[in-house]
């Protein structure tokens, strides 16, 4: 199975409707609006992947990272703060493999290159979190396998850039990665 031919990027709102329609179906209670639209582009800075099966045409997997909420927020507050770093950082959102594809690399392959067009962006900090009602143990496996640094259970994520990257407010993840 190619990886190079089978991942494209979703650029138009109806590829990004199939990425958001494989996200509601893997995450309980996902918004309808987690995949921003492409006249949003400009705020989010998306990365939105797709992986569709070879043979089958099938969306295998998809993956999602953006511009943190907290950078987005203070720059439509027109709050300088993030300003310098809103290129800079990316926070992995939402990554999810259909379940007939699971094992086969697919999520993997959609890390590798989202890590390989994030650099050409110039983006330096990458980070993410999993939630307590996703498969952790296995979670943690796999982002220490793709070489990010997996915070011990409830350890806030440091300052990144300079910056703090977690909303006061938010629900406290299992764990964070960069």
């Amino acid at each position: 199975m190619s990886t190079d031919v089978a991942i494209s990027e979703a650029n138009t709102d109806a590829q990004r409707a199939e990425v958001q329609e494989l996200f509601s179906r893997t995450f309980r209670g996902i918004a309808p609006n987690a995949i921003p639209a492409v006249k949003d582009d400009h705020l989010y800075a998306p990365l939105v992947l797709h992986y569709h099966d070879i043979e089958t045409g099938q969306l295998a997997g998809a993956a999602l990272t953006c511009r943190s909420q907290v950078a987005v927020g203070m720059t439509m507050m027109r709050r300088p703060e993030y300003a310098p770093v809103m290129d800079r950082h990316s926070e992995l959102d939402l990554t999810a493999v259909a379940p007939a594809f699971r094992g086969r690399g697919v999520g993997s392959a959609l890390v590798r290159a989202m890590e390989d067009r994030l650099r050409e962006r110039g983006v330096r900090i990458w980070f993410g979190n999993a939630t307590r009602d996703l498969e952790t143990a296995r979670l943690r496996e796999f982002y220490t396998r793709h070489g990010f640094t997996v915070l011990p259970d409830s350890q806030p994520l440091p300052e990144l850039l300079g910056r703090s990257w977690v909303l006061p407010t938010a629900e406290q993840p299992a764990f964070h990665f960069y």
